[in-house]
C-alpha cells in the first residue's frame, strides 16, 4: 500500500515509518521542509504528485506552552494542517489517519477517558488539536483518528529523558503530582497506528500503554528501572509556575479497541523498561 507521512520526521512519524516500511508498503516521508501542511495547495500538490492510498498526518506543534503563547500558529498548524489533508484525502479518495492528543480532555473526570468522553480541552494546544479532530469528520469520507498520550521514543528529548539523565547528572528533578496521563512508548503507538492504517476501520481510537501514573510515579518507576536515585522536587501545578495549565488527570483507555478485540497494547511499566533497555545500552 502506498502511504505518506506527513510530519514524518518527528519521533511518532520516524517510528511509523520504520515499521511500515518493514512490513512492505510504499511509505514517502515528509517533514514541513518537504510539506508544509498549513497551506492547501502545497498539501494538494503533495497527495497529486504521490497518489497514496493513505495519508497519515503526524504533523502537530506539541510544545503545549509555545501553543499558549502562539495561538495563531498553534491553530494553524494543529486545526488548519488537518483540515488541508481532510480536503486532499477527500479529493483524491485516500484514507486519513490523524494523530491527537489526550489533551483535548479536561482532566475533571478523575478515571482514563474513553473515546465516547465528551472532550473539553483546557488550553490552546488542546483546544487546536480538538478542532483538527472536528475538520477531519466533517471533511473525510475515510479516517482514523488516533489519540496518544504522554509520548517518549527515540527520535526527540522528552520527560522520560529528561529523568534518566537527570540521574546520571545527578540534577535535581521537578516533578509535578497533580498531572497524570498514560505514558506511552511511540513504537507501541506507532505499531497499533499501522495496523489501523492500512485496515477497513474507521472512527476516533485511543492507542496508549495500558494503565496510568503521575509524573512523580514516572520518576519513581524510572528510578527502579535504573536502580540510581536523585533529589526529586515535587511541585504541584501551581507551584510549576508553566504559562499553560495542563488538564490534572488526562489518562486513556483503548475502549474502541478493546470493544473490536484488536487492544494488544502493553503496560506502561513493561513498555517504559524496553524503552530505557534501549537508552542505557545505545
Amino acid at each position: 500500500m502506498k502511504v505518506l507521512i506527513l510530519g514524518g520526521t518527528g519521533m511518532l512519524g520516524t517510528d511509523i515509518a520504520a515499521i511500515m516500511e518493514k512490513a512492505g508498503h510504499d511509505v514517502i516521508v515528509h517533514g514541513s521542509q518537504e510539506t508544509d501542511i498549513t497551506g492547501l495547495d502545497c498539501v494538494i500538490k503533495t497527495a497529486a504528485a504521490h497518489k497514496p492510498q493513505v495519508i497519515i498526518n503526524s504533523a502537530a506543534i506539541t510544545d503545549v506552552d509555545k501553543c499558549e503563547a502562539e495561538p495563531d500558529n498553534a491553530y494553524r498548524v494543529n486545526a488548519i494542517g488537518p483540515k488541508n489533508a481532510a480536503i486532499a484525502c477527500r479529493k483524491f479518495k485516500a484514507k486519513l489517519v490523524h494523530i491527537s492528543t489526550d489533551y483535548v480532555f479536561d482532566g475533571e473526570k478523575g478515571s482514563p477517558y474513553t473515546e465516547f468522553d465528551a472532550p473539553n480541552p483546557v488550553n490552546i494546544y488542546g483546544k487546536s488539536k480538538l478542532l483538527g479532530e472536528d475538520f477531519v469528520k466533517s471533511i473525510c469520507n475515510d479516517y482514523c483518528i488516533i489519540r496518544v498520550a504522554w509520548l517518549f521514543g527515540t527520535k526527540r528529548s522528552h520527560f522520560v529523558d529528561y529523568v534518566a539523565d537527570s540521574l546520571v547528572k545527578g540534577s535535581e528533578i521537578i516533578a509535578v503530582k497533580d498531572m497524570v496521563s498514560s505514558p506511552t512508548y511511540a513504537a507501541d503507538a506507532a505499531s497499533m497506528i499501522s495496523k489501523l492504517a492500512v485496515s477497513e476501520e474507521a472512527g476516533t481510537f485511543h492507542s496508549c500503554n495500558k494503565g496510568y501514573c503521575s509524573r512523580v510515579q514516572l520518576v519513581e518507576e524510572i528510578m527502579k528501572i535504573t536502580n540510581k536515585k536523585g533529589p526529586v522536587k515535587v511541585v504541584n501545578q501551581s507551584q510549576w509556575l508553566r504559562l499553560a495549565k495542563r488538564p490534572a488527570f488526562s489518562a486513556l483507555k483503548n475502549h474502541h479497541l478493546g470493544l473490536i478485540d484488536k487492544d494488544e497494547m502493553a503496560g506502561w511499566r513493561d513498555a517504559l523498561k524496553r524503552y530505557m533497555r534501549y537508552k542505557l545500552n545505545k
